[in-house]
């Protein structure tokens, strides 16, 4: 009995001693891994840093340095690995969750976020997370959590752009264009030089619709930067004939085409906005361009006979409909439709 007890007391003291040493050998590269860190060598500081912790995977000091230089440097998945490493030692240590809460936000792990956010809340219900709770649910695609949280942020954060922005988006996600205005709005006016911000302004307009304000805020984006690609000049192509301004569309769509010239729609709509200006023969060349491509195309050939007919060539005109209705019966009530208002 007395020798189990001596070997236990002899197993006990050689595992506080090796324990001793890991300490040690964990403070000491702790204290090269500060000084790489002062010096601004900061992967070699980073590398000390976890083989200080590697050392002694308790040594809290160690783990807690570790986890601040992650951030300090932006190596966000090194400082949560630390963070949690500190939150298993202590589960109830309320500083960490904060820094967790975060860290989670910037690595996208939005679910675990809004976990430590909630443990953050419990116990500091004066200094709610709101900012990040609001991102968090607006990425979940929880939208009025979003909105309601990011408003909340919005009383002491009044310059914060992305957060306007996010807002507007929420709202443009569950349909209430209205309401995304105003926050695309501060959005636009704190930051002057995103071209996002005016661009999504131009098509919530376009949606609302309000389409006088969707061409400003297109031409705000293009001075900003934003790409005047095909689909760009396309949307504003739409913008101007829904205001009747044919000859502005059509100058948009002819952009469009060069940008993608073999878009069969934008020639077709081209097409129509040439038609709906009085050119008629400009409309009939471009659907017969669509023909070329479509042969099958019976409203391309719809339209041509009737810019014959407006253009005087009533019989060629009235021949080439009833072919495009042979080809696609349904054009008949398109006829009906044009007969009744007298085109």
């Amino acid at each position: 009995m007395k020798s189990c007890y001596i070997l236990s007391a002899l197993i006990l003291f050689t595992s506080f001693k090796a324990l001793s040493q890991n300490r040690d050998s964990s403070n000491a590269v702790l204290q090269r891994a500060i000084v790489a860190k002062q010096e601004r060598r900061i992967q070699q500081a980073m590398n000390l840093f976890e083989k200080a912790v590697q050392y002694d995977t308790t040594n809290v000091d160690a783990i807690k340095a570790m986890g601040e230089w992650g951030i300090e440097s932006r190596n966000f998945r090194q400082a949560v690995d630390a963070y949690t490493r500190w939150y298993r030692l202590e589960p109830n240590n309320e500083a960490i969750f904060q820094q967790l809460a975060t860290l989670y936000f910037n690595l996208g792990r939005h679910k675990d976020a809004l976990e430590f956010v909630e443990k953050w809340e419990k116990l500091h219900k004066d200094k709610p997370m709101h900012y990040v709770a609001g991102m968090c649910n607006y990425y979940l695609e929880n939208y009025p959590q979003a909105i309601n949280r990011l408003l909340y942020a919005a009383e002491t954060d009044t310059a914060n752009a992305a957060m306007y922005y996010t807002i507007g988006r929420s709202y443009l996600e569950m349909e209430r264009y209205k309401q995304a205005i105003p926050y695309y709005q501060k959005a636009v006016n704190i930051d002057p030089k995103n071209p996002r911000y005016p661009y999504e302004m131009a098509m919530v307009y376009y949606a609302i619709p309000d389409d006088k304000n969707a061409i400003v805020m297109f031409e705000v984006a293009a001075q900003r930067g934003w790409a005047q690609n095909a689909d760009f000049f396309e949307s504003v192509a739409y913008c101007y004939m829904n205001l009747g301004n044919f000859d502005k569309a059509s100058e948009m769509l002819e952009k469009s085409l060069e940008k993608r010239p073999s878009s069969v729609s934008v020639r077709y709509l081209l097409g129509e906005s040439k038609y709906k200006g009085g050119h008629y023969q400009e409309a009939i060349d471009n659907w017969d361009q669509v023909l070329q491509v479509d042969n099958k195309n019976a409203r391309a050939l719809y339209m041509i006979g009737l810019s014959y007919q407006k253009m005087g060539q009533k019989d060629k005109g009235m021949a080439l409909c009833d072919k495009a209705i042979e080809m696609d019966p349904s054009l008949n009530s398109l006829k009906q439709k044009k007969m009744d208002m007298g085109m």
